[in-house]
């Protein structure tokens, strides 16, 4: 329903706003807590006034929308009588309320956000169309191997005057040549003003944040940049997954700004659209218990997988929109509605993805499965790899993290990393670059672990930045230094593992398996050695036979020899040494695994 509001160009150039409000009056399903809007006339000023034969942004000839009814609400729009030419038009609604008082209001589902920091809401008339075409080979879940991608930071180095979102094109190559097949983009909704942001302060959803898609010669060409970008990472056969942030807004405080759907009304507190539903703390909180904005949100996500294709959402903090036990409201039916909508496609392979940081880590496998999501984050991986590496010793927890599989339903799956945006680097974890090489064990395990493995942007070449826990500082550009990854060993070293780790995962499906053996340190040598050394096997069917992989990890700072246990004897291959070793009597003694490193054997039993 939402998705046919806002600002609408017709191939004559003629423009439609249409805004709607709603009533529980006329729908009784669209709010329990929240009020009437008051208002008494809304007229649309922009900078496309001068053509009608006005001044632009002045209310004298500002046309006015109509209030018709609507089946959940009211519904006020105006067309233009003249059409517009080609171009990019910014406009807000002037909104007069019937206590007298007005305001300067964006529009809620603007397709577009405006120049500066008015936060004005705009249309583009004309300028180049493109329909994004699917991925062709849709990856199942545990088969991706994902990029975190933060647009600003990734670009900084290179796009010079370039839209950052063209920039990107730029790294498409090097991307694939890492072996990774999903994007997972940061999220590139408009925010407030024009300063930088992770884009975790949504306030126009329907919007590519300005600053990401603009070029000075090509103003008509902004949404065009993003479905471009996409048609050249799915004809390369990747995945694009989008952090989408539905748990709260960026209401502001100047009722001339921040989310229209808080100051469309003449008491704010009246809107039904944002307000407690569980567990918040950020912004102001989408009220969830109240129909419209269950629609809403669902519109908001219909038009990004459709329209754009999408192979994925990631849900930020669904903690905020989630009440255990309750599948009518949140995130609960969100997922049940989108899932319903893509069967009905037969898209069965788009990940739906929380973050879901329960205070109990592992509590959030069993809200996944209660949700019905794709999978979640899984953060018990990445704290356990950052202190084994860290530390240099490890402990029987992480066997459990390796494990990453446990507890899921079959067709739900972690999201293992050990690095994120939301942390400082592990290289500042690890006491900076010059340790880089504690990283490498949790690099193996990473890629040798079941679940949907991620790396965060410049992981691969030991890109170093501290986060703060907390305050102002974390949402700050932090840019890639691309020349590590050229000009200095300790990138390169990391570049090759991180190529070497996914070219084997994607050469061996069984190691994408949910099969991890022991679930505790065994009598026969697997499990935790000595608080250094960490032994696993990971198994799996494959259409030749049976897959079999032993893992060994030495997170000390010594050389060790280990006598390893293998499943079969015979010849199994050291896939990162690339050399064989024979084994008799289902032993290996003395297995030479150096410090701060690790290996991976292989061997697979053919069928007849």
């Amino acid at each position: 329903m939402y998705e046919e509001f806002g600002a609408t160009a017709a191939e004559d150039g003629r423009v439609t706003f249409a805004l709607f409000l709603p009533d529980n009056q006329v729908d009784p399903g669209q709010y329990t807590r929240g009020g009437d809007p008051k208002i008494r006339e809304i007229r649309v000023r922009g900078d496309f006034q001068h053509l009608l034969g006005g001044q632009d942004w002045g209310l004298d000839g500002a046309p006015q929308l109509t209030k018709t009814p609507h089946p959940h609400g009211w519904l006020w729009t105006t067309t233009l009588d003249t059409p517009l030419p080609e171009g990019f038009y910014q406009y807000k609604y002037f909104v007069t309320f019937e206590n007298d008082t007005d305001r300067w209001i964006t529009d809620p589902c603007t397709r577009y956000g405006g120049i500066g920091d008015a936060e004005n809401a705009a249309f583009v008339v004309g300028g180049s169309r493109l329909d994004v075409l699917p991925v062709s080979q849709p990856l199942p879940p545990q088969d991706l191997i994902i990029y975190e991608l933060m647009i600003d930071d990734f670009t900084a180095e290179f796009r010079q005057n370039r839209a950052p979102i063209d920039a990107v094109h730029d790294k498409l190559d090097y991307l694939q040549s890492l072996g990774v097949n999903a994007i997972e983009f940061m999220p590139w909704t408009a925010w407030p003003g024009v300063g930088f942001s992770w884009g975790y302060d949504p306030f126009q959803f329907f919007a590519v944040e300005y600053r990401y898609v603009h070029h000075h010669a090509q103003t008509a060409d902004k949404l065009y940049r993003l479905k471009r970008l996409i048609n050249a990472l799915h004809e390369r056969g990747m995945h694009v997954i989008m952090d989408g942030v539905f748990n709260h807004v960026r209401a502001g405080i100047n009722p001339n700004k921040g989310f229209p759907y808080v100051w469309l009304y003449q008491n704010p507190e009246e809107s039904p659209y944002v307000g407690q539903f569980a567990r918040g703390g950020f912004f102001e909180e989408f009220d969830y218990a109240n129909g419209c904005v269950q629609q809403f949100i669902r519109d908001v996500c219909l038009v990004w997988l459709d329209v754009y294709q999408l192979d994925g959402i990631r849900f930020d903090f669904t903690l905020g929109f989630y009440l255990p036990g309750d599948t009518s409201t949140g995130i609960t039916r969100l997922i049940a509605e989108l899932r319903q909508h893509l069967a009905a496609q037969n898209r069965h392979h788009v990940a739906l993805i929380l973050e879901h940081l329960t205070d109990n880590r592992y509590l959030a496998i069993d809200d996944t499965n209660q949700i019905g999501a794709t999978g979640c984050w899984f953060d018990p991986f990445m704290y356990q790899a950052q202190a084994s590496s860290r530390n240099g010793r490890i402990t029987p927890d992480l066997l459990r993290t390796l494990n990453s599989k446990r507890d899921f339903q079959p067709d739900k799956w972690p999201v293992t990393y050990i690095e994120n945006h939301d942390h400082a680097r592990l290289m500042s974890e690890l006491g900076g670059r010059a340790r880089w090489y504690k990283s490498q064990p949790a690099a193996i395990a990473l890629f040798t672990a079941p679940g949907m493995v991620m790396i965060y942007n410049g992981q691969e070449f030991g890109e170093d930045y501290w986060l703060p826990a907390e305050g102002a500082e974390r949402v700050s550009p932090r840019p890639l230094r691309w020349q590590q990854l050229s000009e200095d060993f300790v990138g390169q070293r990391l570049r090759w593992l991180y190529g070497r780790l996914a070219t084997i995962r994607q050469a061996h499906p069984a190691l994408r398996s949910a099969n991890v053996f022991p679930a505790t340190t065994h009598p026969d040598g697997y499990g935790v050695l000595n608080n250094e050394i960490v032994v696993y096997h990971r198994y799996g069917q494959t259409a030749s036979g049976l897959a079999r992989y032993l893992i060994v990890l030495n997170f000390g700072d010594w050389d060790q020899w280990v006598d390893v246990p293998f499943s079969a004897n015979g010849t199994w291959l050291e896939l990162l040494a690339e050399t064989a070793v024979t084994i008799t009597d289902y032993r290996l003694p003395g297995c030479h695994v150096p410090s701060n490193w690790g290996r991976i054997f292989f061997q697979e039993e053919m069928q007849d």
